[in-house]
């Protein structure tokens, strides 16, 4: 980016998807469960950790269920 090479500061603000250097303000989308992700610097352990409760449930349902496995 030309703005950045030539020693502006450049803003990156992802909570209103915009780039801002000088003046201009130039709008970008991100997919939003991305956006979420990043703005809350989740990556897919801390997703996977969001359904511990579910997965212990599950674990302890088959084992009674299906002991063998």
């Amino acid at each position: 980016m030309n703005a950045a090479d030539d020693g502006h500061e450049v803003h990156v603000d992802l909570q209103s998807q915009t780039i801002s250097y000088n003046d201009r303000q130039i709008p970008f989308d991100v997919e939003e469960f991305r956006r979420h992700c990043l703005l809350n610097g989740l990556d897919d352990i801390d997703l996977t950790l969001q359904k511990e409760n579910d997965i212990t449930t599950f674990e302890k349902e088959l084992a009674t269920k299906r002991p063998w496995i």
